[in-house]
């Protein structure tokens, strides 16, 4: 059997657009080698009609939203891979389009030498890698801005998507293979663990074909996939709602006037209607894997499924004190990264101009706050949120806030992180990112919605940069939220 999982980068692609679009809804609302039991494989073998363009059609909930095209072509030491990755979704009654474009080069065994990577939504990014030895050195470009990032390989990574694991000879089955890949997207490295579960007889473009039904998981998200014998791609489904087809190219491209809204998509129901800045919850979490989630700790206290938030209290009348900021504890927390660019001139200039002399960084972190949500005009916006576009377009949903808000803490010498999760807003609980910085102890805010500290309505799933954050994709259309007690 030849297994190539050409299009599983079109799914993570999708849900990753999918949770940066989700986040934003509540503004509207509310405001190396293959390894097969243990041993190396020898590289993939590449059938010539794998060689050719393929297309498929892309759907949510039965809605098609999108297609995907790519084409791999020889050469002299490799190939060569373009693809194309469009969607049109429907936010909040607007239509948004985001596209990615990619090209690679890779070597004979399908590891990846070099790419070229664009998205396109609302603001424009583009992303640029070479592997040298051990090492991936990305270079990324957002509003005219250049930053850099390097990320150390354990071992050679194909793309997480078109020649993801190559054509693998021999595969039958009950076989399991681990495949390091690399996602532009996400710009990291991570591991797809598949599994081989039977053949199958499906329907795909009007006639019966055999096919290999492969589980797989990635970052705890859950996807399957049916493949021919010669490594065609059929089908690729999600328990998200998400489809893939095989499809001609005519059929492909036709995406109709989008009628399905992202937000009715997500949202969690709660029966308990929650007054404006509580100050105390207590809810029942079920549906949901607790590994890899940071539901305990700091304001939140999780025993068994059932998760107590109280808010901070800030006392304001009390005499401003210079919190100590020192020890590797903190570091993290201060550093610059792709999107949280706090080293950046025109950022670290604006935390000077806002924070002036402050030197409570209680007192520096609301200064801040204020700004964000005075300053940034609050509108569902599809792109990868990057503090200067941030900066420079003063528009955005609440990534955009945020991630502006945690450059500016950490430019003013604020410990700041980002959190994501689930905020309540008339009878359902939405998607969203907000703040957590130091000042003494942990504590959140909100510069979107305007609240320092940010009411217990916020369940924080994870904090971390965007590749952390796709930590709660397996969460979305699983978690049910029972409300137990609030004040």
């Amino acid at each position: 059997m030849h297994v190539m999982f050409s299009y599983r980068k079109a799914f993570y692609v999708a849900v990753t657009l999918f949770w940066l679009v989700t986040t934003g809804l509540l503004l509207q609302r509310h405001y190396g080698a293959f390894s097969l039991s243990g041993q190396s494989l020898q590289g993939p073998f590449i059938s010539p009609d794998i060689s050719e363009e393929q297309w498929m059609g892309v759907y949510l909930n039965g809605e098609k939203i999108g297609y995907l095209s790519r084409k791999l072509s020889p050469t002299d030491n490799g190939y060569t891979m373009d693809e194309t990755f469009r969607l049109k979704m429907l936010v909040m009654g607007a239509e948004k389009d985001i596209e990615t474009l990619l090209n690679a080069k890779l070597d004979k065994d399908l590891k990846l030498l070099a790419f070229n990577a664009k998205i396109k939504g609302d603001l424009d990014i583009d992303i640029s890698g070479e592997v040298h030895g051990k090492n991936l050195m990305l270079s990324i470009v957002a509003s005219g801005v250049k930053s850099a990032k390097e990320i150390h390989l354990a071992e050679a990574p194909t793309l997480n998507g078109p020649g993801v694991t190559g054509m693998l000879k021999g595969l039958q089955p009950g076989d399991r293979i681990s495949v390091p890949t690399f996602d532009p997207t996400l710009m990291g490295v991570e591991d797809i663990e598949l599994k081989i579960s039977a053949k199958e007889n499906i329907i795909s473009m009007g006639k019966m074909q055999e096919a290999y039904k492969v589980n797989g998981t990635m970052k705890g998200m859950e996807f399957t996939v049916w493949v021919t014998e010669k490594g065609e791609v059929l089908r690729e489904e999600s328990p998200m709602g998400f489809l893939l087809l095989k499809e001609a190219k005519e059929d492909a491209v036709k995406i109709a006037r989008p009628s399905l809204d992202f937000i009715s998509q997500v949202a969690v129901p709660f029966r308990m209607n929650l007054p404006p800045d509580t100050s105390y919850l207590k809810v029942r979490i079920t549906g949901i894997d607790f590994r890899g989630l940071e539901l305990d700790g700091g304001r939140q206290r999780l025993n068994g499924d059932i998760l107590e938030i109280q808010r901070e209290v800030i006392d304001s009348g009390s005499k401003k004190q210079k919190t100590e900021i020192r020890g590797r504890e903190f570091e993290e927390y201060l550093d610059a990264t792709v999107f949280i660019q706090s080293k950046d001139p025109q950022i670290v200039g604006l935390a000077r101009e806002i924070v002036k002399d402050e030197k409570d960084p209680l007192v520096a972190a609301r200064l801040i706050h204020e700004w964000v949500f005075r300053n940034i005009e609050k509108i569902p916006t599809v792109t990868l949120p990057v503090a200067t576009d941030v900066l420079k377009t003063k528009k955005g949903d609440c990534n955009e806030h945020t991630t502006l808000f945690t450059s500016l803490a950490r430019a003013a010498g604020i410990p700041s992180k980002i959190a994501v999760g689930l905020t309540y807003k008339d009878g359902f609980f939405y998607y969203h990112a907000w703040p957590e910085f130091y000042a003494g102890k942990w504590i959140a805010a909100d510069p979107t919605l305007g609240q320092f500290p940010a009411d217990a309505g916020h369940i924080r799933l994870v904090t971390g940069d965007l590749d952390r954050q796709i930590q709660i994709l397996p969460v979305i259309n699983k978690i049910r939220i029972e409300g137990l007690e609030f004040r």
